[in-house]
């Protein structure tokens, strides 16, 4: 029993120094340093002698020392890259990386290039900045309004090693003396030069209301409210928070209203407004509905009747009640009639005879390789245009896109369809969905509804930078 014992301890003793190693590694928990030592090809056991964790502790700090050597010699390309492209030597270099455009649009639109290379420069030493596109469309944007600092961006160090926090630091360091709204920093992505103005103004310490050129008028208590939305909300989606809470509407509300198209478009606001307060009056209607309800209205008051005479181009014609109003309208009767006008839509497209003007997403073509080097490739971004085009896409790849026909022929929806061409052969890839209202890339699929490569990914973030979409965060 004796013998025994003094195994077990033996057997702990290994245990506890192996577990001493892995914490000395940096491994959170045993599970993770396991699953390492399975992956590196290291038995996955904590009953180990200590030859053979000094052997794991060797191969961990040369994989370390490798990581951090490909990490100087990135940060010293990023630093001539950035020195480059202020220089003009890359002038005239294609746009083959996000990066590479986002800096060369960068010194093409801000008047002190020495500062913004300076920056750039600063960044990429000190943050995680430089590796995400958006965020150095945004520093471009900060030093586009440098005359409005507050404070020199050489005082400023990052606290955190979170790229998204760091931007928000150094947004506060330069431009607020008073607190800003989370969700204002989506107001320097993609340098949305309005919306960075009221960032501004807001981090003076001024009301939203004294604003120049807001998209809505704002009461004293909308404007006290449009400081509380949600951080996750973009600048626009805050103003609807900000209309809903103050006529007396909820959260639940407001997160619905901001997926329509009502945060992309303020036009005849004063009736939009009647249109919130239909909401808030009626709390028992399911805020599933609210996405077709609005797409109905916009379609009666404003859209005009298409006759088409070539594949996307049309004649107008007026909308079918311009004068729409709300008034003596129930919930019961509104739907009645978006459900008729479904049923239109839907004849119409079992019929294939729908179709819908293009979307403000233009077609996109993308050539890589060369005829000399026979690797010639050409990528094309289509945006298909009826329900006869849907059901053709459908058929081709196997898969149910013909269903979207009444949703693009809202405006809700484009579709878009991604082939590719070779020396010998074109061929249809990818359909892809597009939610319009807030410009998102929502659904890829191939044939039989398989998923894209990572080729085809890289492709497709390529065409999303070049006009200026977003990616769901589920794909």
């Amino acid at each position: 029993m004796a013998h025994k014992r003094k195994n077990k301890g033996s057997r702990d003793e290994r245990q506890a120094t192996a577990m001493m190693y892995a914490r000395a590694m940096g491994f959170k928990s045993m599970d993770e340093y396991l699953d390492w030592c399975m992956d590196q090809g290291f038995s996955a056991t904590l009953n180990k002698s200590e030859a053979e964790l000094h052997l794991e502790y060797s191969h961990f700090r040369m994989q370390y020392a490798k990581r951090k050597m490909k990490y100087r010699k990135q940060k010293g390309r990023m630093s001539n890259l950035i020195i480059d492209l202020f220089s003009g030597k890359l002038s005239g270099y294609e746009s083959a990386g996000e990066t590479i455009g986002a800096i060369r649009n960068g010194f093409n639109r801000v008047g002190n290039k020495k500062l913004l290379r300076d920056v750039l420069i600063m960044l990429d030493e000190k943050t995680k900045l430089m590796n995400h596109v958006d965020y150095i469309k945004g520093v471009a944007g900060m030093v586009q309004m440098y005359g409005k600092w507050v404070r020199p961006i050489s005082e400023w160090t990052p606290n955190t090693h979170n790229a998204g926090r760091q931007f928000a630091s150094l947004a506060r360091h330069l431009f607020a003396k008073y607190p800003v709204p989370a969700f204002m920093d989506s107001a320097w992505q993609d340098v949305k030069l309005t919306e960075a103005r009221w960032y501004i103004h807001l981090g003076e310490g001024k009301n939203i209301r004294a604003a120049n050129d807001l998209p809505v008028r704002m009461t004293k208590k909308m404007a006290h409210y449009f400081t509380l939305a949600p951080d996750r909300y973009d600048v626009k989606s805050a103003f609807r928070w900000a209309q809903i809470c103050a006529l007396g509407g909820n959260k639940r509300i407001a997160d619905a209203v901001v997926e329509t198209r009502l945060v992309r478009d303020f036009r005849d606001d004063e009736f939009w407004l009647s249109v919130l307060r239909f909401f808030i009056e009626n709390p028992m209607l399911d805020t599933s509905h609210y996405h077709p309800i609005i797409d109905y209205i916009w379609n009666q008051k404003y859209e005009t009747r298409t006759v088409f005479i070539a594949r996307g181009v049309a004649q107008e014609e007026g909308p079918e009640q311009p004068n729409f109003t709300m008034r003596g309208r129930t919930p019961e009767s509104l739907l009645r009639q978006v459900d008729n006008w479904h049923t239109r839509l839907g004849k119409a497209t079992r019929h294939g005879k729908l179709q819908w003007v293009k979307s403000r997403v233009h077609d996109y073509q993308f050539v890589e390789g060369t005829e000399k080097g026979k690797n010639l490739k050409t990528w094309l971004f289509r945006e298909l245009l009826s329900s006869d085009e849907l059901i053709d896409e459908g058929r081709k790849l196997g898969h149910c896109v013909a269903t979207y026909a009444s949703n693009c022929y809202s405006g809700n929806t484009s579709i878009w369809s991604l082939e590719m061409q070779d020396r010998t052969t074109k061929m249809k890839l990818l359909t892809i969905e597009v939610r319009n209202t807030n410009r998102t890339v929502y659904q890829i699929r191939g044939l039989r509804n398989r998923l894209a490569t990572e080729r085809e990914m890289a492709v497709i973030r390529r065409w999303i930078a070049e006009r200026n979409l977003m990616l769901s965060r589920h794909l």
